[in-house]
């Protein structure tokens, strides 16, 4: 009668010059063990993505730099999670490039511009991007045809956090 729709969300590649480059990793897959990295790690990215992935590469030893584009990183991180996650940068050396947009990846450097247009390069051996999420795609056409329902739940709607996924699952499920 009806199908709720959970399909997720993949990682978003921004149309950086060099993104398709040797040196480019997806944040999603460094977190989970599907790629390494080596050396100076230069993060496209300051939300909780990019934030977890610096701290984590932090943790391991890399020499970190997060660049993000608004003028602060971990924009909506819980007030309880910030502080400690700041003071692991401290002791990590994580660099912050906030208003800093990226411009190009080139082999050893992240070319970006700060909020005044001025060139900065961040010397680098990988970049991971961390540059948000999209929902998945999921053909529906087929189902509504026929008739049947479909309720589409958690980042396949609105790509948020596990607490959104969790609230959009529990109404639908409630609505049925």
């Amino acid at each position: 009668d009806a199908v709720i729709l959970a399909v997720g969300a993949s990682s978003y590649t921004p149309p950086i010059p060099g993104v398709d480059g040797p040196n480019v990793r997806d944040a999603w897959k460094v977190l989970a063990g599907v790629q390494s990295v080596s050396g100076r790690v230069a993060i496209i990215g300051g939300g909780v993505v990019g934030c977890e992935t610096a701290e984590h590469l932090g943790a391991l030893g890399y020499k970190v730099s997060i660049v993000e584009m608004q003028g602060q990183i971990a924009n909506g991180l819980s007030t309880t999670v910030l502080p400690t996650m700041l003071e692991n940068y401290r002791r990590f050396g994580v660099e912050q490039y906030t208003g800093h947009k990226a411009l190009e990846i080139a082999i050893g450097k992240l070319i970006c511009t700060d909020k005044d247009g001025r060139v900065v390069r961040i010397p680098c051996d990988n970049v991971v991007i961390a540059s948000g999420a999209r929902p998945v795609g999921f053909e529906t056409e087929g189902l509504i045809s026929q008739g049947i329902e479909v309720i589409m739940v958690g980042d396949c709607r609105d790509v948020a956090d596990i607490s959104h996924a969790t609230k959009t699952a529990y109404d639908a499920a409630n609505a049925l």
